[in-house]
């Protein structure tokens, strides 16, 4: 059987990123970018669709008869409605762990700056170069910590969050774990109020489900140390968002950190912005997961993604398409 094989928005790729063909017998056809009201135009005749972060909801795929199969270039499945796809024999495969390390990376790099400044003191050195902040002798502008010997408590238990821990654990950073309303336990796990109210450093590296949604809110960020700094790089929507912005104006935070917001892309208008000016908060687009290395083993497995389940339901030799 030969599959026509559409990838929806090849724009989520990097300019470094080699995107190898399947291996079985295919057809193949990519758009740069696919929006809500293209979906089914796009994948009319599909048999499989590849995206990077184009939603696939109910009321498209009850009307996709031919497609049998959604690859995802993620981690997780929540922007495709996975149990109309179970009910109706439609596969849905996603790459779990491959950006452990990078995201790992990122969430200590955002950490580090929020302590030590680098980046907030270069902005410093353009005022000063441009005349519009005083030439002294030396500058105490931004508060500096060292990392060494705080505590840091980690929101979740997979890849992501144990690379991180190894990554706090070589700084000399305690770590521990939110014990999942008890069901983890070991002598790092702690409940999650006890952490809130003892943690230097609090990150988020969990999936969004109906557990999570809204986990952190006005009552949990009210038990934080004033000057802890929270890092989510997991998902959008675990941290109430007009409750975050309510605790850092209000310098109960000591900082903040987002690669994740509940509503992306971000629209220009989102009260998030209102923050930018802070040299105690960082907003990023959603780019943790990105590294170059990370995003080619992503789409290396995704693709193999489509291969494997090829396999399975087309046990005949494979053959690569022209």
């Amino acid at each position: 059987m030969i599959e026509k094989i559409v990838f929806l928005d090849d724009d989520g790729l990097a300019a470094s990123t080699r995107l190898k063909r399947p291996a079985c017998a295919h057809q193949w056809q990519q758009y740069a970018y696919t929006r809500p009201e293209q979906v089914l135009e796009h994948l009319r005749d599909a048999t499989v669709a590849l995206t990077c972060s184009v939603p696939l909801r109910e009321e498209h795929l009850r009307q996709l008869p031919k497609l049998k199969m959604i690859s995802l270039a993620l981690t997780g499945r929540d922007i495709v409605d996975v149990d109309y796809c179970d009910a109706h024999g439609i596969e849905v495969s996603s790459v779990p762990g491959y950006a452990a390390n990078t995201v790992a990376e990122h969430s200590m790099a955002m950490i580090l700056e929020l302590f030590r400044r680098p980046a907030a003191f270069t902005r410093l050195m353009r005022q000063v170069r441009d005349g519009t902040a005083p030439f002294r002798n030396i500058y105490f502008d931004h508060r500096i910590r060292d990392i060494r010997g705080k505590r840091m408590a980690i929101i979740g238990s997979g890849p992501i969050a144990m690379r991180l821990a190894g990554l706090a654990r070589a700084f000399d950073i305690e770590v521990l774990f939110e014990d999942r309303g008890g069901k983890r336990t070991g002598a790092d796990c702690r409940p999650l109020n006890e952490l809130l109210q003892t943690c230097d450093i609090l990150s988020i590296n969990a999936p969004l489900t109906p557990e999570t949604y809204n986990l952190i809110d006005a009552p949990q960020l009210a038990l934080m140390k004033p000057d802890a700094v929270l890092v989510n790089t997991g998902r959008g929507g675990i941290v109430n968002e007009a409750a975050l912005i309510a605790a850092l104006q209000a310098d109960r935070l000591g900082g903040v950190a987002l690669d994740v917001v509940e509503h992306e892309p971000l629209h220009p208008r989102d009260p998030l912005f209102q923050l930018l000016e802070r040299d105690d908060f960082l907003l990023n687009p959603h780019i943790a997961w990105s590294s170059e290395d990370a995003m080619q083993q992503l789409m290396d497995r995704a693709v193999d993604n489509i291969d494997a389940w090829h396999d399975r339901h087309n046990p005949e030799k494979r053959m690569r398409s022209a």
